[in-house]
């Protein structure tokens, strides 16, 4: 009996020992090769519904199972790991349907669908995995990010390349799965897919697969230009997918076809089409021999094109498009400028850039020209606190702001500080002289770097945070001495629209401070004081030109504030329909429970709502509750409103405040006096016209001189008819939200109150 104890005790042992040894990646890899053999053999032999069938299912889930422990822990095979997982078990199936084209019909379109999910579902639970395993942080980056990094673990940088790796590959098969499901759910999901290929680019900017997959995904968007740009980055990456080359070929193929009929009767194309037709066909003819004069009737044919399909003010292409034009000239240039390039494409590619770019600016001056000087626009309604000088400059940027076209012109001027040495012949004192005349329709500098703050540096004339453009283009190599110092997300600040824009201008200027210290031949010179560019050329009436800009703004930012004055005046009239207030001021609880009336407001773009400090904190105390979803959604509103800058909707100013001496006995007296001190400085400044909205239910208990209970899955309080008296007696009007915005749409319903009255 002793023996068959200590025999069984042994066997116990030997088990426990197995079970603690680690696992033979070896072994593994061999079982899950033979798994993928039964895989083929079940791709060769069965019908396509076959695939679907419990028994072929369970084959693959096997071999994911096995192909995982490849993957984790990490192993030496675990790069085979991942091929075996994609293709075995996923992507062999999918090529296999839309060979035969039978994901578009039943009977096998239902379990198509459900695998293509559930290959989705599997590498957004890896895609958390390989986080958790390599220790990273992607918040910010991807969608499926958790913050795993520690600082008691030091990944080698060998290793965090790997994971980085894994990461790049993982995105980068949930953008084909997102692309193979557009074919059967509809074209929605091709945003998802490029959403994917993106942050690819985010995680690894030297891969140029995403770019090949991208241009896959645009197809003949734009005559094929979109899709060219990607395979054009694709093969300018430091590792390039070898089938772009192919790609853009076919690309070219079908503009040079399509191009005999636009030569031969170009009044007949539209010139937006024409401009796309013939700059792919230019592109095409500078990747190889050329004829001089061909392309310089082409390049000179280009400016025209673009310059009229921006007539009228008319925008025909979106600011992404037109980056991927500039961007596609850029890498053409770089081609022709590289060492040992020995033909005429030298002298003729800068010369197309530079017509470009100049052709922009005189579109950007012409149309930018007439919204500063124009006394009609749409922003005279638009309230901000501070001085006059502040103001002009602030609304001068709202201006700015709506001119797509200073996107690429901010690259195209980094590009001229990154190349000026090998272009400067074709930076004609013409071309300076425009430049010197947009930069002088700028905000003083000053003011842009108050708005900006820490984004520039002054002193060395230098960016230090990523704009849209700079994203997009990272890894273009002749700016990567640039992109270098810069922070890219998700390291760098969010900035709003206005923030862009006010940085985005002061890289302009520092190509404007840039052309003045050119030795020995400036291209500009600059005036510190006036902060005014002026070509060497420049005449006399073309700095009086100047002159009369500045004025021309002041006049503007002087109407504005007229308008403003007229349209506070016309809110008070003695009919309960037109005396609707320019300034709101919502309470805690009213942005909590009637948010939904708040964005509509916010979309009447009649009246300005103002969101106190006070409202904020208690906002962020509010969500820490479970059960008060009210205030998580309320904070995810503002801040996507306060992040895209939206001229209804704002936070209160430092400075926005009156002093209110009255007790504050408790917590909720102390924050309604605080919110109450906000609304007197706006009644200060706009004689007195401001409400403060406050539930509904509020206002009615208080009329009824009862206590108003807020709804159980709310833990914040309602304002109690003392409070709302204290308002009234201040000179500040109290009303329900819901009952407001009842007056303002039978007010609009009567024509009696309409935007810019």
């Amino acid at each position: 009996q002793h023996y068959y104890i200590t025999n069984n005790l042994s066997m116990v042992e030997q088990v426990i020992n197995k079970v603690r040894e680690p696992p033979n990646p070896k072994k593994i890899y061999r079982v899950a090769l033979e798994l993928s053999h039964q895989c083929d053999n079940v791709l060769k032999s069965t019908q396509i519904l076959e695939l679907f069938s419990p028994d072929n299912a369970a084959i693959r889930d096997k071999l994911r199972t096995y192909a995982e422990r490849l993957i984790i822990p990490s192993s030496q095979f675990s790069r085979k790991g991942e091929d075996l997982i994609w293709k075995k078990v996923f992507y062999d199936v999918i090529t296999s349907c839309r060979a035969t084209k039978a994901h578009l019909s039943s009977p096998a379109k239902l379990p198509y669908r459900a695998h293509l999910m559930s290959a989705v579902g599997y590498y957004q639970h890896l895609l958390l995995k390989l986080q958790q395993q390599y220790h990273l942080n992607l918040c910010g980056v991807v969608d499926f990010a958790h913050d795993f990094s520690s600082s008691d673990t030091q990944v080698p940088d060998a290793i965090l390349e790997e994971g980085i790796s894994a990461v790049h590959r993982c995105l980068l098969y949930l953008g084909d799965l997102a692309r193979y499901q557009a074919e059967t759910e509809g074209i929605n999901y091709k945003s998802i897919s490029a959403r994917f290929y993106h942050q690819a680019l985010l995680i690894c900017p030297k891969e140029g697969r995403p770019h090949n997959q991208l241009g896959t995904l645009a197809g003949i968007n734009y005559e094929g230009l979109e899709a060219a740009y990607h395979y054009m980055k694709c093969l300018s990456s430091k590792i390039p997918f070898p089938g772009a080359g192919d790609n853009l070929k076919g690309i070219f193929n079908k503009t040079v076809s399509v191009s005999k009929d636009v030569m031969c009767s170009p009044e007949s194309y539209p010139p937006t089409r024409r401009f796309l037709i013939c700059f792919l066909l230019l592109a095409d003819k500078l990747s190889g021999p050329v004829s001089m004069s061909e392309v310089d009737q082409l390049v000179r044919g280009l400016g025209g094109d673009f310059a009229d399909c921006y007539t009228d003010n008319r925008q025909p292409f979106p600011p992404a498009l037109v980056l991927k034009i500039v961007t596609m000239a850029i890498m053409l240039a770089e081609n022709a400028l590289a060492p040992g390039v020995d033909t005429v494409q030298p002298k003729l590619i800068p010369a197309l850039v530079i017509e470009l770019m100049t052709t922009i600016l005189t579109v950007t001056i012409q149309q930018l020209g007439e919204k500063l000087s124009s006394p009609d626009n749409q922003f005279q309604s638009l309230q901000i606190s501070g001085n006059v000088e502040e103001e002009r400059s602030v609304v001068m940027l709202h201006v700015i702001s709506t001119q797509s076209l200073l996107l690429p012109l901010k690259i195209l001027g980094d590009w001229i500080k990154a190349r000026h040495q090998l272009i400067a012949q074709d930076l004609t004192g013409t071309f300076w002289a425009q430049f010197g005349d947009l930069l002088n329709l700028f905000p003083h500098t000053r003011d842009l770097e108050r708005i900006v703050k820490e984004g520039f540096s002054q002193s060395q004339q230098q960016q230090k945070i990523a704009l849209p453009e700079d994203v997009a283009l990272r890894g273009l190599a002749p700016l990567s001495t640039l992109h270098s110092q810069l922070e890219f997300p998700p390291m760098s600040p969010d900035l709003n629209l206005l923030d862009e824009f006010a940085l985005r201008l002061l890289c302009l200027k520092s190509v404007g401070q840039f052309a003045a210290q050119l030795r020995p031949r400036p291209g500009l010179q600059y005036d510190l004081n006036s902060d005014l560019y002026s070509s060497l050329l420049a005449k006399p009436q073309v700095r009086s030109m100047i002159t009369d800009r500045e004025r021309t703004m002041k006049a503007m930012a002087h109407r504005r504030l007229q308008s403003e004055i007229k349209g506070l005046e016309y809110s008070v009239s003695a009919n309960q329909y037109d005396s609707l207030s320019p300034f709101l001021v919502p309470v805690t609880s009213t942005v909590c429970l009637h948010l939904r009336t708040v964005k509509l407001l916010v979309a009447t773009q009649r009246s300005v709502i103002i969101i106190p400090k006070q409202v904020i904190q208690d906002l962020d105390s509010l969500k820490k509750s479970r059960e008060n979803h009210y205030a998580r959604d309320a904070i995810k509103y503002f801040e996507s409103m306060f992040k895209n800058g939206n001229w209804w909707l704002r936070g209160q100013g430092d400075q926005e405040f009156m002093s209110v001496k009255e007790p504050a006995p408790s917590p909720e007296m102390a924050g309604f006096l605080s919110v109450l001190s906000c609304c007197l400085y706006l009644a200060n400044k706009s004689q007195g016209i401001v409400t403060l909205l406050v539930p509904d239910d509020a206002v009615s208990a208080a009329k009824n001189h009862k206590n108003c209970n807020a709804p159980n899955n709310y833990t914040g309080s309602l304002p109690s008819g003392e409070l709302m008296e204290l308002a009234k007696r201040y000179g500040i009007r109290v009303e329900g939200a819901l009952e407001f915005y009842s007056k303002w749409t039978m007010s609009n319903r009567h024509g009696k109150i309409g935007r810019g009255k």
